[in-house]
């Protein structure tokens, strides 16, 4: 009993911080883009925006970071070892890899207080290619219906997600991501906002610790997808 008085605690303060917060962000423009989080030290700007016919924020993520395209693609690229840096997931695996820009992987997500959820992500890459293409471009989609939804899982219905990364002359990258993703099932509004304004920034942080590996930092071993032309 003791136990789940401090969990419903937390959960009335978190519900009452979200509040506030939407409360704050609605005196805003809802079509306009408004700063989550600024980590000035790790050059990491989170955003959020209402957007007209959808029920939950979209988000946006700029950050310039310390690694390379190819070290970037490289972990991008690991999906077997996603879970190890990407907020609250379970698992990640590669289903199908249909050619070498475009392919399916599954993850699993740990959902605190509800069923946990799950996600089919058709990803195509549009790989570098100098002036041609000066950037690579990560694209994902949620594919519903591509696997049967395990037992107590509930299926996300909308995983939209663009990923651009630009290399800079100083052998950092800027990372442009921008997307939408609608978690499903019975969940209050708040509770997915907060999720989504914690999410984008938790990953990015992830992300910085997996930079850091040698394993993609001096990766000799071919990629799985091809990442620049």
């Amino acid at each position: 009993m003791r136990h789940l008085f401090f969990v419903l605690l937390a959960v009335f303060s978190i519900a009452v911080y979200a509040d506030k917060e939407d409360l704050q962000s609605l005196q805003k423009q809802q079509n306009d883009w408004y700063v989550v989080k600024q980590d000035n030290t790790r050059h990491i700007t989170t955003y959020a925006k209402f957007e007209d016919g959808k029920k939950l924020r979209s988000f946006k993520i700029e950050a310039t970071v310390d690694a390379s395209l190819a070290t970037l693609a490289s972990i991008h690229f690991d999906i077997a070892n996603i879970k190890k840096w990407y907020w609250e997931t379970l698992e990640s695996k590669l289903i199908n890899k249909i050619s070498d820009t475009e392919y399916l992987y599954y993850m699993q997500f740990n959902t605190p207080l509800a069923p946990d959820r799950d996600v089919v992500i058709h990803a195509k890459v549009q790989p570098f290619q100098d002036v041609i293409h000066p950037y690579l471009l990560l694209q994902l989609r949620a594919a519903p219906s591509a696997l049967p939804v395990p037992k107590n899982f509930t299926r996300v219905s909308a995983f939209d997600m663009d990923i651009k990364f630009t290399p800079l002359v100083d052998g950092k990258t800027k990372m442009e991501v921008q997307g939408y993703i609608d978690p499903s099932g019975e969940l209050p509004a708040w509770t997915v906002n907060l999720f989504q304004r914690q999410a984008p920034y938790s990953t990015m942080l992830g992300l910085y610790r997996m930079i850091q590996k040698p394993e993609y930092t001096h990766n000799k071993i071919p990629l799985a997808f091809t990442y620049m032309r």
